[in-house]
């Protein structure tokens, strides 16, 4: 397994300890611990799911199994199983923590969103929303999941009220007007539509779908002109806003599937968080195999030169050396691993890393040079002379021709 498998393990490891230790209890057997719950949890087969996802279901259920009147352990293993789309499961774990801590917002509010995915009744649905709200009534985004389950069962008038209270808790909240926008279009309110999809317009600019909400709501009031330029923006987009919603963004952090691995690395590192970064492609490396880990080998490159730029130097060694095991064969790896230990003035190992990127890349003319300065370092001047040769023959305009000339040798033609 890979280090970051390994840290991971461990500190998953470390979680299931504490929480089993916790109060003093001590496991028993699963029969017996869950003949105090609501109803049995769930235990879908895992056998077809990538090794991440069957370890985090395992991890978590194991907890859970342990801690039969936790709330709080055996919702989160209705998080993990809401975050791999296994709903029926996720909604047994919400509706069981819900009856532990029925004070507790999160695991009704997950149920009443789950519920509305699996298509329950739309009473159902009505309930545990309202039951949501009533624990935690100025959270805007319960509000908006409120008003699209509305909208969804075509009662747009409740939906557009819905979106309203949302306002109230958060002027800001794009997705709420976004929604009322199109609650107005249903209800034939064309202004309405306009004054609130503009708002969100501004918000978001990059959103799809309020600008195709936009062109229906300019076309319904006669604004023909600013109709086709929104139709024409929303070709050109692609983007959609979220909803800012903590509760979910934890359940969505949460998921250990390729798909979300590779959407997880991708923003960690528009962000700069290599570190997180690491941890979702060591995860996807399981399971996708050699695209992963070259892409993971690039991580650690880009992050170690990265900081050696800076002059961080300790720091960069050991991501250069995971990345040249991760990819033996990139020779900019070796090179610039080499560069470090020059610049920390270990010769000897940085001449080894220089020789090791003119194997993988005998035409690069910095290689032969740098290891030409190493060695002239260590008194070996002869053999020095030989590199700036061969860095000079592959680009004569090279700094080795300079130091050719200082050094007062004239390369055979």
């Amino acid at each position: 397994m890979r280090w970051a498998v390994l840290i991971a393990a461990v500190a998953l490891a470390g979680l299931t300890a504490w929480l089993l230790s916790r109060d003093g209890e001590t496991p028993a057997s699963e029969a017996a611990l869950l003949s105090t719950t609501v109803s049995p949890l769930p235990n879908p087969d895992t056998s077809s799911m990538t090794p991440p996802v069957a370890r985090a279901i395992g991890q978590a259920r194991q907890v859970a199994v342990a801690r039969p009147g936790s709330a709080a352990a055996i919702g989160q293993l209705g998080q993990i199983y809401h975050a791999h789309w296994l709903n029926d499961a996720a909604a047994t774990c919400y509706d069981i923590a819900h009856s532990i801590a029925p004070d507790d917002f999160r695991w009704i509010y997950l149920l009443a969103a789950v519920e509305e995915i699996r298509g329950a009744d739309g009473e159902r649905v009505k309930g545990l929303f309202r039951e949501a709200m009533r624990l935690a009534p100025s959270y805007a985004p319960v509000h908006v999941r409120y008003g699209d389950a509305l909208m969804r069962l075509g009662r747009s008038t409740e939906a557009r009220d819905a979106y309203a209270t949302a306002l109230e808790h958060d002027p800001e909240l794009v997705l709420a007007h976004r929604g009322l926008g199109q609650a107005a279009l249903l209800l034939g309110d064309g202004a309405t539509a306009v004054e609130h999809l503009e708002q969100s317009e501004q918000l978001a600019p990059e959103d799809r779908i309020t600008q195709v909400a936009l062109a229906r709501a300019y076309a319904l009031v006669d604004r023909t002109e600013q109709a086709a330029d929104a139709a024409r923006r929303a070709e050109t987009l692609n983007a959609e806003a979220r909803l800012p919603d903590q509760i979910f963004f934890e359940v969505q952090n949460m998921a250990v599937d390729p798909e979300s691995l590779r959407e997880r690395a991708g923003r960690s590192l528009g962000r700069g968080d290599y570190e997180a970064a690491i941890r979702a492609l060591t995860l996807l490396e399981e399971s996708a195999g050699a695209a992963a880990t070259e892409r993971l080998s690039a991580v650690h490159k880009q992050w170690a030169n990265q900081l050696a730029f800076g002059g961080d130097f300790d720091a960069a060694l050991p991501l250069f050396e995971r990345a040249a095991a991760l990819d033996p064969s990139d020779p900019e790896i070796e090179h610039n691993w080499g560069t470090v230990l020059l610049r920390q003035g270990d010769l000897e190992e940085a001449a080894r890393h220089f020789e090791r990127a003119i194997e993988l890349d005998p035409e690069s003319a910095d290689s032969f040079y740098n290891l030409g300065v190493v060695l002239e370092g260590l008194g070996r001047t002869e053999e020095a002379i030989e590199h700036f040769i061969e860095a000079a023959a592959i680009n004569p305009q090279h700094v080795a021709a300079g130091r050719l000339a200082e050094l007062g040798v004239v390369p055979d033609s």
